[in-house]
């Protein structure tokens, strides 16, 4: 579990720093300071993780890694399908709907089986853990990649166009504003999905506190 996050963070803050790169006029956009520092510190506190994870091993983390993964490619159809894909509006919203529940079932659900499979209260935490650090910094780079891989695609989109239109955004071009756009939301999901995975790891401790006391 240590490698994998390890991996997917230092994975994360590359691919940031490729997309501003390549996207400099994103860091023109008022708003761009506040979440890249918001990014920094969340990247920071993601290695931290990973690296008391390797120093310290603690059960129920190779399982989270699992469910995280999952969580992570769940969450990214569902960016697929509200994007690069193109589908109709009713199979978007079906196909998108479906696999962002999945991606919040998959996470919560990770400390849960972990309290109910061992009865183990530190188990059932550091699974749900896991599962919230592991998927989202592989959900980061997956959803930064596939923006950056779809610009085209994403750029013809009708809503898209629709909001880069409106003046709200300080982006020069669609393209820009695509990324900045991928940059926050990606962000705002290292909060959500550890959020998730830290519910999940509360509720097994529950069950495992119970199941021990039954």
């Amino acid at each position: 579990m240590a490698w994998t996050l390890l991996t997917a963070t230092v994975a994360a803050a590359a691919t940031a720093g490729y997309a501003v790169a390549r996207c400099p006029a994103t860091l023109d956009d008022p708003a761009a300071p506040g979440y890249l520092g918001i990014l920094a510190v969340l990247l920071a506190g993601y290695l931290g993780f990973a690296v008391r994870a390797w120093r310290r091993p603690a059960p129920g983390r190779r399982l989270g890694t699992v469910f995280g993964l999952a969580a992570a490619v769940s969450w990214a159809i569902e960016i697929w399908a509200g994007g690069p894909a193109r589908l109709d509006r009713p199979l978007e919203r079906a196909v998108g709907g479906t696999f962002a529940l999945l991606a919040v079932v998959i996470t919560v659900a990770a400390g849960v089986v972990a309290g109910l499979r061992t009865r183990d209260r530190r188990a059932a935490l550091q699974t749900g853990l896991s599962a919230g650090f592991v998927s989202g910094a592989t959900l980061f780079c997956l959803a930064v990649v596939m923006t950056l891989t779809s610009l085209g695609a994403l750029a013809a989109r009708d809503d898209y166009r629709r909001e880069f239109a409106t003046g709200h955004s300080h982006a020069p071009d669609i393209a820009t504003f695509l990324v900045g756009d991928i940059l926050a939301a990606a962000t705002a999901h290292l909060v959500i999905n550890l959020v998730l995975g830290a519910i999940g790891g509360g509720l097994g401790v529950l069950l495992a506190g119970a199941a021990r006391e039954a």
